[in-house]
């Protein structure tokens, strides 16, 4: 069943028009250009270790079973990341700088909407920027280790893309990726911490194309919940109904100040679109 508008919280559609909306964006939203998700990297990942007899194959298909459990991708991906040693570059690299993405028609009306405050991804692609420059537009992101820039257009309310884990292009060799450095940002970069808890108790923030399975987004989240312990202003995911239930949609809403609205995963997820049209159509300077 398609999403509809009266489905939305209209508490969301308030904060966008008052320009106190950001968005979060996740893996599943550069799946529909064609790149991976967790578990498909750390394939792509096992793979390349093999090829280079960097691992042996009763090691690789050891690792591919860890693959098809999300409580240990974090921990396989420190195993990749040290077995790989520089060639772990490469891979990020061929993977996710191809030089034929293109960014779906969600990104396009991502960049396309104008209450939007900013854009934080955990993606190392650059589909975010692409569309902004099909759009005529430059917009170059910051990563977690540029804070100091972050914080300056913060206390200006300009808008700006967060690039929370670095990118393929720029600097692959400082992307996070594992455990240890999920951890190292949130509690060992007081920069990068400083400018999240402004972010999150400024605006509410809308997770797009972010899945409850992803580590990235549970450690996200329980750093903010643990540096915000009694609430705070409301956050937004958009998750696919077969994801979660009315119980679990509870608990997101207790323990994080999280509403989940449901989406549908058929159509390529063409719900996210319908939802980003619904905020165009919401948007301040169109009316």
């Amino acid at each position: 069943m398609a999403l509809e508008k009266n489905q939305i919280p209209t508490e969301l559609f308030d904060a966008y028009r008052e320009g106190k909306c950001g968005v979060f964006v996740g893996a599943g939203l550069s799946q529909g250009a064609g790149l991976p998700d967790w578990a498909g990297l750390l394939v792509s990942l096992i793979d390349k270790a093999e090829s280079d007899y960097s691992i042996p194959k009763e090691k690789a298909d050891d690792c591919r079973k860890l693959a098809e459990d999300p409580a240990k991708f974090l921990m396989l991906a420190q195993e990749m990341k040290e077995v790989l040693g520089v060639e772990f570059k490469s891979v990020i690299e061929d993977v996710f700088g191809r030089a034929d993405l293109q960014p779906t028609q969600a990104h396009e009306l991502l960049v396309s909407l104008k209450g939007n405050r900013f854009i934080i991804t955990t993606n190392y692609d650059m589909l975010i920027e692409q569309a902004f420059a099909k759009n005529e537009q430059y917009r170059q992101g910051y990563k977690y280790y540029e804070a100091h820039a972050l914080q300056r257009d913060l206390y200006k309310r300009a808008f700006f893309i967060l690039k929370a884990h670095g990118d393929a292009k720029t600097a692959p060799e400082h992307i996070i990726l594992t455990d240890k450095d999920y951890r190292r940002i949130l509690y060992k970069e007081p920069g990068y911490q400083s400018a999240l808890q402004s972010i999150f108790t400024m605006y509410s923030v809308i997770f797009l194309g972010s899945s409850l399975k992803d580590p990235d987004l549970q450690l996200l989240l329980n750093y903010i919940n643990a540096a915000f312990p009694e609430g705070g202003i409301p956050h937004y995911a958009l998750m696919t109904t077969d994801e979660i239930g009315n119980t679990e949609r509870g608990r997101w809403k207790k323990d994080y100040n999280m509403r989940i609205i449901p989406i549908s995963s058929e159509d390529n997820y063409e719900d996210i679109n319908r939802f980003l049209r619904f905020l165009q159509e919401e948007d301040p300077k169109q009316q």
